[in-house]
């Protein structure tokens, strides 16, 4: 990221080296909300009773479950299916007068009724998509009170996807995601689509489609749009006039001079520049907006030989996973301190794809994709089911939201066009595929199929995706692998899965793993899943819990994950991993996960075997196996070598009794919004330190201070572990005290610090 560019620097007018401070403001609006889990008549009311109301700060879940699993999930899952009221107040003062105020939704589940001082404002229908509404004509800038109030319905809404069948995954209730209010000059900016045609290594340029609106009388409005690089210095610029009449959207279409040498946006260097588009008007800028930039290309190749994937021009095998964005409990009204842990864990994995399964995800985690250079599948809300006209209706409406949010994004690889693993609806989707080109021309379509349909499915997209289906030569090319590895009914990926369940599950990975590095006819798999998750169907009968994932439900990894960060440059990373515990009943089999030459096994000391990489060839990095070691209690030690150099080392003893818990939090310091959250870690330890795979106690949690616990008070151990988390109260500062405790074990403590929320680009509160 922080290489130099060998692009021109380009020198600026006196115009653009300096911007006035009254531009467009997007302040933060997930303060001071007040909540009604209630289904009030009159919640729109501007004069309203609202001493039974909660307050509030959005992200907020309506309902905090209070288990992560069980046979009767279901009684959790139903209880977050209901209608509640949120509300917010906020004076304007004079300084707001003549402007535009809009108010950003990022999410709402699922159907959300707008109100502002007891107007209705407008509804919006999808749980995942992000709607912005114009207030301005409803509120007052008089230093009066202004209410905004928000119905949200989050029962069955068998009319919006991905409801009206079954649905694998839980869609959750409430305000989900952020909320903004947008202040910007009557002439402003309502959109912009930034593309990079005819991208070479040797130069490249920026194509701007930039929308504005004037809701003022007519002007001559000039756009503008400046590219820099990481030093903030401008290599293109270019300019555009024209007279937009009042109440007039105009789209200026602008070319930027040519750039020599763009430095490429790629997954092992994600370089970004940006883009800045401002609005001038009687010679000074009106607004403003900036966006990040990859320059980068890709293309699908098919020919008999090979249908393959290239970035930049070099053959880039799509090593991928899903992932569902949900956390125990609280679902997915979490802050984005979460989501981008969520990008950076998917990363330091080894995966260089994620498919956004099965509907739009935070454009925290999107962006956060855009800065590590984690290539991303995207797709609308749906589950197998296609409903009526009103449900098709809400699906393209939502394709449409997606695409339209994040088609700047250089991390975006494909928009998916067809409802996950439907059958085919040819006049929908010729639909979907022409309203995504229309949209971004400069993607490729995809539509996920389920493997029943692989032989006859009509193929409509740019890209052929099946779920676990592995052909010699697959009928339609290119063709990729959206989900594979089906070990769901076996327990082998359970996190108190033994650790010859476990190798099984790692070979589950490995064998389609192996199938499409082998394959030149195939560009890559997506692996099911990231993360074990919560589910409405519980068809594999474990609790409403889906164990498919590299990770558990807490984002605790699984040996499996090894196999996936095994597969790295050993110049990124040195992987050295013993699928193994050491027990008496662990295999004879020693499965060792490595991106080293070869692996020498000792025991005790005991040179047992030195081998090179013997199982799942075809793998960049293929897995190790040593046959017939004889268990003896005490050490198991494996030396890894590159170029006959040791360069790793890893030990393994043979477990003992759990003697006692450890508690570490993945972020000592919170800031005091509301919102703010961390995952603290409970791990049952030997007395060497080691974590006891076997333990299941049940700890005891409890917190005090500035701090509000959301997990199980009493949580039984799955494979030695369990988490909570620990979320900020809004303007509550100091220290939160955790501790666990367990019969039989020494209990532990941490502490998290709670800081200063700076809210000055924060809504006023009355």
């Amino acid at each position: 990221m922080n290489k130099t560019t060998n692009t021109k620097v380009v020198e600026q007018s006196n115009l653009t080296k300096n911007l006035p401070n009254d531009l467009r403001q997007v302040l933060n609006f997930n303060t001071g909300w007040l909540f009604s889990p209630s289904n009030l008549e009159n919640g729109y009311q501007k004069e309203l009773d609202e001493r039974m109301f909660q307050q509030v700060s959005v992200p907020h879940a309506n309902k905090i479950l209070t288990k992560h699993k069980g046979e009767d999930f279901q009684e959790q899952i139903e209880s977050y299916r209901f209608i509640s009221w949120y509300r917010r107040h906020f004076p304007l003062d004079s300084s707001y007068e003549g402007k535009r105020i809009c108010v950003e939704f990022e999410a709402v589940a699922t159907i959300a009724d707008v109100y502002v001082n007891g107007k209705f404002v407008g509804t919006h229908k999808g749980a995942y998509t992000e709607f912005t509404y114009d207030i301005t004509d409803y509120v007052k800038t008089d230093k009066s009170d202004n209410v905004i109030a928000v119905r949200v319905d989050s029962r069955k809404q068998t009319e919006v996807p991905p409801e009206g069948g079954n649905v694998d995954y839980c869609i959750f209730g409430g305000i989900v995601r952020n909320v903004n209010m947008i202040i910007t000059n009557p002439l402003h900016i309502t959109d912009t689509f930034l593309t990079t045609p005819g991208l070479t290594k040797e130069e490249g340029r920026v194509q701007a489609q930039v929308e504005i609106k004037n809701a003022s009388k007519e002007a001559v409005c000039g756009v503008e749009i400046a590219v820099k690089d990481h030093l903030d210095n401008i290599v293109a610029l270019t300019r555009m006039d024209q007279t937009i009449l009042a109440n007039e959207t105009v789209t200026f279409h602008l070319d930027t001079s040519k750039i020599s040498k763009p430095h490429l946006w790629d997954i092992d260097d994600p370089y970004l520049y940006k883009a800045e588009i401002r609005v001038i008007k009687d010679g000074r800028y009106v607004d403003y907006m900036e966006s990040k930039i990859g320059f980068r290309w890709f293309e699908c190749t098919n020919t008999d030989e090979e249908s393959a994937f290239y970035l930049n021009g070099k053959k880039t095998t799509l090593i991928g996973v899903n992932r569902h964005e949900q956390w125990p409990w609280i679902g997915r009204a979490v802050p984005n301190r979460l989501q981008i842990a969520d990008a950076d864990l998917i990363k330091e994995t080894g995966i260089n794809i994620v498919r956004a399964s099965h509907y739009p995800q935070n454009k925290a985690f999107l962006q956060r994709c855009d800065e590590i250079g984690l290539m991303v599948f995207e797709e609308p809300p749906g589950w197998q089911h296609i409903g009526g006209e009103e449900w098709k209706n809400v699906f393209k409406e939502n394709l449409k939201e997606m695409i339209l949010r994040d088609r700047n994004h250089p991390s975006i690889i494909s928009w998916g066009v067809r409802v996950n693993e439907s059958f085919d609806d040819h006049d929908l989707y010729e639909e979907t595929n022409s309203i995504a080109k229309v949209l971004d021309p400069t993607r490729p379509t995809h539509g996920v199929r389920r493997f029943e349909t692989y032989e006859d499915s009509e193929c409509q997209e740019d890209i052929f995706a099946v779920n676990y289906t592995y052909p010699e030569i697959p009928r339609i090319r290119p063709y990729i692998i959206t989900e594979h590895s089906m070990d769901w009914f076996s327990g082998n990926g359970l996190p108190s899965a033994t650790d010859r369940q476990a190798v099984e599950f790692i070979k589950a990975y490995a064998e389609p793993m192996n199938y499409y590095f082998g394959n030149k006819l195939v560009a890559g798999g997506i692996a099911w899943s990231m993360f074990d998750y919560n589910n409405e169907v519980n068809y594999t009968k474990t609790g409403h819990v889906f164990y498919s994932g590299l990770y558990d439900i807490f984002r605790l990894e699984k040996p499996v994950a090894y196999l996936y960060r095994a597969q790295k440059d050993p110049k990124e990373e040195i992987v050295l991993y013993i699928a193994n515990d050491w027990t008496e009943n662990s295999p004879s089999t020693i499965t060792i996960l490595s991106n080293c030459d070869e692996v020498e096994i000792l025991v005790n000391g005991e040179s047992r075997a030195r081998i090179k990489p013997n199982a799942y060839l075809n793998l960049p990095h293929p897995i190790f196996q040593f046959e017939n070691i004889t268990f003896e209690a005490g050490e198991l030690k494996a030396v890894g070598l590159i170029d006959g150099k040791e360069v790793a080392s890893v030990i393994k003893k043979t477990p003992g009794r759990a003697v006692a818990l450890d508690l570490k939090a993945d972020d000592l310091t919170l800031v005091a919004d509301g919102t703010d959250m961390t995952r603290v870690i409970i791990l049952a330890l030997d007395s060497n330190g080691n974590r006891v795979a076997i333990a299941d106690h049940e700890v005891t949690i409890e917190v005090e201070g500035a701090g509000r616990f959301i997990g199980e008070q009493k949580i039984k151990l799955e494979g030695g572990r369990a988490i909570f988390f620990l979320q900020s109260h809004y303007l509550t500062m100091g220290i939160v005290t955790c501790h666990v405790s367990a019969n039989g074990l020494n209990s532990a403590s941490c502490e998290i610090s709670v800081t200063e929320f700076e809210p000055s680009a924060t809504v006023p509160l009355s």
